[in-house]
């Protein structure tokens, strides 16, 4: 692999938010293209969209008896050893993103100061993220009627709270599914063209998140 490549390794808890991921304790995997999973594509274009981003995606690590933060200063350690260029740790808060930022935040601070980790919680889900764009639902699903998003999407409840009415059930309304795929999630990320507004209408979950790719990933490929 040509050394102008940088790899992230991205942990997270299931293929529609990285991608298909690895174990967790795997440390020989070919790096990919960010191209699969909303947090991978999103994360490349807030980098600016660098050719030479690679990424290699692992499952939360499971560890008997051990908290979130443990987990993510696990996590961080293992891309450091497998001398990648970086981490990224992201999960849902489920409606508690205080608690949850706090315990990701805890996890990044632990250990290793110098080596570059990002930490967000998709609030109530990472799916929210999703709901900003109505053109961007329409073009990469072909949908030829107009898209009506929710104006604030993260007011909307976690799953576990609302199994009918939350942001995954609105999304797959929205585009006439039943439910969305991860390749169909995929898809309304790489259609997403208006940072901005993403950043704006998700401040609890997504701007914070923003804010953590701009100051600790981004100067890594400039």
């Amino acid at each position: 692999m040509p050394d102008a490549l940088r790899v992230l390794e991205i942990c997270g808890e299931g293929r529609t938010d990285i991608g298909k991921v690895v174990s967790p304790t795997k440390s020989r995997t070919e790096p990919q293209p960010p191209s699969e999973g909303v947090v991978p594509v999103l994360l490349h274009k807030l980098c600016g969209e660098p050719a030479t981003m690679r990424v290699v995606r692992r499952a939360v690590p499971h560890l008997q008896g051990k908290g979130l933060w443990q987990k993510v200063k696990f996590a961080k350690q293992t891309a450091l050893y497998n001398r990648s260029a970086g981490a990224v740790f992201v999960m849902d808060s489920e409606g508690n993103h205080r608690d949850r930022l706090a315990e990701l935040s805890r996890g990044r601070d632990a250990a290793y100061s110098e080596f570059p980790m990002a930490v967000g919680a998709g609030h109530p889900c990472v799916e929210a993220w999703l709901l900003v764009d109505s053109l961007a639902i329409a073009r990469a699903l072909g949908l030829s009627n107009s898209v009506v998003v929710p104006s604030n999407p993260e007011s909307l409840p976690a799953p576990q709270a609302n199994r009918d009415h939350n942001p995954k059930t609105v999304l797959a309304r929205c585009a006439e599914r039943s439910a969305i795929s991860s390749s169909e999630a995929t898809l309304i990320a790489l259609a997403i063209t208006d940072l901005a507004s993403l950043r704006n209408r998700c401040p609890v979950g997504f701007e914070p998140f923003a804010q953590e790719i701009e100051e600790r990933i981004a100067p890594l490929f400039r």
